[in-house]
């Protein structure tokens, strides 16, 4: 029996067995490559999924456990050119920075080795941070690139330094194909793309006319595949929009990740459920409208139900 008869009968096979073919089958990272993908990608907006603090190696290797396909990463470089994880300019929010280093408190006036000292705000991290690194120390971002396993999908925000120097870091480590590089500049998609020139980039508009501009003057040039949009022009953005470029928003602007909190709040189980029915609802409406991405910090439930047999496969 031959390769390709062997290929095709299994296929056969397959199908009538109610399986996935070669064909059909979506991963997470060939569907943040192709708009053929019918599955919506969720992205664990700081790498909030569970009870880890955010923006931390734990948080991130918590979604990925539990079963969220991409994790919202913000990339910041330190004093001496090092790619770290701190979604503020500052570290006094999330760290014991202000105690560290009263006079130089912003991630660029900083070394690498000096953030690595820093100490996450975590009850958990008080008595001991050396405990749990990954809860307690805010992490370099080629850490979490090798820490999260080979199949999360990272959806960077780029803060600020050089898109060049993160584009060499992405091929060192070889994330390119899981990787979505956003940014509000189109000369840092310019710059991320000179240097990775099969990655992918997603540009940000601010309205349904912005977005057909965007998208007709970036398509070709950058091969844009993805743009970020807000929920009140979504409809009218994806009328204007290539069907090639498959729109990103934040579902929590939508009041999904509020309904899905006040769930978890309800005092009863048939309150809890009719909140969840209020946020499925509103999840629904966003993909019928055109989206394709959802940035959340109700990431594990959302993908509970979006991906209930798992991503790619048919409950």
């Amino acid at each position: 029996m031959n390769r390709t008869f062997l290929f095709l009968w299994v296929s056969v096979l397959l199908a009538a067995c109610g399986g996935e073919t070669a064909e059909n089958y979506y991963t997470p990272e060939r569907c943040l490559a192709e708009a053929s993908c019918p599955w919506a990608l969720v992205s664990a907006h700081r790498g909030m999924c569970g009870s880890e603090p955010e923006n931390t190696l734990a948080a991130f290797q918590e979604c990925a456990r539990l079963g969220v396909t991409m994790v919202e990463v913000d990339a910041r470089q330190t004093a001496d050119g090092i790619w770290v994880v701190m979604h503020d300019d500052d570290v006094l929010r999330t760290t014991n920075g202000g105690e560290l280093f009263p006079n130089r408190v912003k991630v660029e006036e900083l070394t690498a080795a000096e953030f690595a000292s820093l100490t996450i705000k975590d009850d958990r991290c008080l008595e001991n941070p050396q405990a749990n690194p990954a809860r307690c120390r805010p992490p370099l971002l080629e850490e979490v690139f090798r820490g999260v396993g080979s199949e999360l999908l990272f959806d960077l925000d780029f803060k600020a330094g050089d898109a060049s120097s993160l584009a060499e870091l992405v091929l060192k480590t070889g994330v390119e194909k899981r990787l979505l590089f956003f940014d509000d500049e189109f000369e840092s998609l310019r710059a991320y793309r000179k240097v990775a020139q099969d990655g992918l980039v997603m540009a940000r508009a601010h309205g349904a006319e912005e977005a057909g501009q965007i998208a007709a003057e970036l398509m070709t040039e950058l091969d844009l595949r993805w743009l970020h949009v807000d929920p009140d022009y979504l409809a009218e953005a994806r009328q204007r929009v290539d069907a090639s470029v498959r729109l990103y928003l934040n579902a929590w602007d939508y009041q999904v990740d509020i309904w899905l909190f006040m769930a978890e709040l309800a005092s009863g189980e048939e309150d809890r459920l009719e909140r969840e029915k209020k946020a499925w609802a509103l999840l629904d409406e966003l993909l019928q409208k055109g989206a394709r991405a959802l940035g959340t910090e109700r990431g594990a439930q959302i993908s509970a139900h979006l991906y209930p047999a798992g991503f790619g496969k048919q409950p």
